[in-house]
């Protein structure tokens, strides 16, 4: 009976400290992507996010296509706990007809890979272009007006594609101006003929943003030679930069926790008042104080203010939001961030919607 005893006893030990040993867990935002209608030999580029929602660094090791017509480039540095890497998916549309291609993903969190799927159907002819690309400058047709540079860490170097297609009779060549010197521009191909869609790649370079938190910039596609900047041409550019901070165990039991009652706030209509308000709370639930060391807004017309920026454990402080009825021009969501000292929750954005 002893001997039983203890075996069990070393069995449940063991199983215990299976549980708690650290180890890395790759979150998607989603597994697959289709592309729709892909203009021949022009081709379509993708992102898929991965989070590390483990307690260990999370390495993404090898994306591996199923075939040469589909390339992928990735996040490479060490994905500590909390942080979010990408993984780049360019299919070159060389065939025509419907695809569906598989990438293996290895990650040092299993033994097994991740699949992840891209689909679509490559065409000779687009009669509709609103879907893909539906920005619109001019002849020039965009896929976005609004570029995100989120959840960047300090060295980091993203790149996002913004899609161009020439709705004009004329090749074209684009090029954005008044780039600050923080972001790089480049066009593939340089020249994008009649009716057919090219690239520009803007690079962050995360080295030279300085302070951490929300940066905000305007850039502008010029449309022509010559060409000036107004709202027509203008293409807004935000980057986040996280903290930097490397936890030990004793500091994370120790943590503070922000806890708010909601992450978004519906301010209703307008009806032709000047300004809307409403309020999110925040409470500190764990530990140790909670600092926010941000508290920024994403769009022009809306304000925040909050009467303590470091909140002790067990109290809570009511966010205020206040959207101007002036905020009728704005690009994007509307959005609220705040940085914070939670290791759980160092970044943390509320979505607020108001009626005209």
């Amino acid at each position: 009976m002893k001997r039983i005893l203890i075996t069990l006893l070393l069995g449940l030990a063991a199983g215990t400290a299976v549980r708690l040993t650290a180890q890395p867990v790759a979150t998607f935002d989603v597994l697959r992507h289709d592309f729709g209608s892909l203009l021949w030999k022009v081709g379509g580029r993708t992102t898929f996010k991965v989070t590390n929602t483990g307690d260990e660094n999370l390495t993404i090791q090898d994306v591996h296509p199923d075939c040469g017509c589909t390339v992928a480039a990735w996040t490479r540095e060490p994905l500590r706990p909390g942080a979010t890497g990408e993984i780049y998916v360019e299919y070159d549309a060389e065939l025509l007809g419907r695809f569906r291609k598989l990438l293996a993903v290895k990650t040092n969190a299993s033994d097994q890979p991740i699949w992840l799927t891209v689909s679509g159907d490559v065409v000779m002819e687009k009669k509709e272009y609103s879907g893909d690309y539906p920005y619109r400058i001019g002849d020039i047709h965009l896929s976005s007006d609004n570029i995100e540079f989120d959840d960047v860490n300090r060295g980091d170097m993203p790149v996002k594609v913004l899609r161009v297609f020439n709705n004009s009779k004329k090749s074209y060549s684009p090029e954005l101006m008044h780039l600050p010197r923080y972001l790089s521009a480049k066009a593939d191909p340089e020249t994008v003929r009649p009716g057919r869609v090219g690239n520009i790649y803007v690079s962050l370079n995360s080295e030279l943003l300085r302070t951490m938190g929300l940066t905000q910039t305007h850039i502008y596609l010029s449309r022509f030679p010559g060409d000036r900047v107004n709202k027509e041409n203008e293409i807004y550019v935000s980057a986040t930069i996280l903290p930097q901070n490397e936890w030990t165990a004793e500091q994370l039991a120790a943590a503070p926790t922000a806890t708010l009652d909601s992450l978004s706030l519906d301010l209703g209509d307008m009806a032709g008042k000047k300004k809307v308000r409403g309020y999110i709370t925040i409470s500190n639930t764990g530990k140790s104080p909670l600092v926010i060391s941000a508290l920024q807004v994403y769009n022009p017309g809306l304000s925040v203010s909050l009467n303590k920026r470091r909140i002790k454990p067990g109290q809570s402080d009511k966010l205020k939001i206040t959207v101007n009825a002036n905020s009728h021009y704005f690009k994007g969501r509307r959005r609220v961030l705040l940085i914070t000292n939670d290791p759980q929750n160092q970044k943390i954005v509320i979505d607020v919607t108001v009626k005209k």
